[in-house]
């Protein structure tokens, strides 16, 4: 009977969960060159994530306002691209890097920024096609500090970044929607619409955007419509309620895993 009323329980808590709101994760890349536009976008409604660019005039500072609001930080580390954006980035990694190099950089990196409760890819549409180069960053930031989690930007289709990530025991997440790869205000509203339809279908959904007029006007609008509908939540909060899902799907399906002497109760009983 204990067993019986355990299954029921989880049958029941599967459910309500099922009626929940949809999830919705923004991240907003690049803070760091403009104060005015990096505090417009932490003053954006609701509980968001902020990737902040090591070395950047106003980093530091954003950083700590953003986590005096309680919005989530994370380090953007910056990686070699396929174009020549990354050589004007004096802090990305690079193909010329050995493993001690990447690590120190990394570790280097990390240090920079307080508060981060984890790190993504700025540009990387290069460096993350490669394991050998994603496996000692993703194991650098582990060594450092193994409680961070990693969400792949995706710059590109054969990014290997987030399997990488979860390779070397790192929580991990990958980004769903870019909202301005074309920044005019008709497109950013397509991509969060697109955002929507993506969390409607599949519970959850993370968008990256960037600290442009355009978006922010897109998104002071947007989000309040929504948020009726929508719940948001920080990055680490996503990656933990999937991972609670993942392990409640399991034991639906296998209870008898996780459920001590169930099977061989069950069969006491047959007998």
């Amino acid at each position: 009977m204990k067993y019986l009323w355990l299954l029921a329980l989880i049958a029941a808590t599967a459910s309500v969960q099922a009626g929940q709101r949809s999830l919705l994760a923004l991240v907003i890349d690049d803070l760091g060159y403009s104060l005015d536009h990096g505090m417009r976008a932490i003053e954006l409604e609701g509980h968001h994530t902020y990737a902040i660019l090591p070395g950047t005039h106003y980093g530091l500072e954003l950083a700590r306002r953003a986590h005096a609001l309680d919005k989530e930080v994370i380090l953007h580390l910056p990686m070699q691209s396929i174009g020549a954006a990354s050589k004007r980035e004096p802090y990305a990694l690079n193909e010329a890097m050995d493993e001690n190099e990447l690590t120190a950089q990394v570790h280097d990196l990390l240090a920079r920024i307080p508060f981060i409760r984890g790190v993504n890819n700025h540009m990387g549409s290069h460096l993350t096609e490669f394991d050998f180069f994603m496996r000692p960053v993703m194991d650098s930031i582990r060594g450092y500090d193994s409680r961070l989690y990693f969400l792949d930007s995706r710059t590109s289709p054969r990014s290997v970044a987030y399997a990488e990530a979860r390779e070397a025991g790192l929580r991990s997440i990958t980004r769903d929607v870019f909202l301005d790869d074309d920044a005019s205000r008709e497109s950013i509203r397509l991509q969060a619409r697109i955002w929507l339809e993506r969390a409607r279908e599949r519970g959850s959904a993370i968008a990256i955007g960037h600290p442009l007029a355009e978006t922010l006007d897109v998104m002071n609008e947007f989000l309040p419509q929504v948020r009726d509908e929508f719940r948001f939540v920080r990055v680490s909060e996503l990656i933990e309620i999937r991972r609670q899902q993942d392990v409640s799907a399991d034991r639906r399906e296998s209870p008898s895993a996780w459920l001590p002497g169930l099977q061989r109760r069950t069969s006491i009983a047959a007998e």
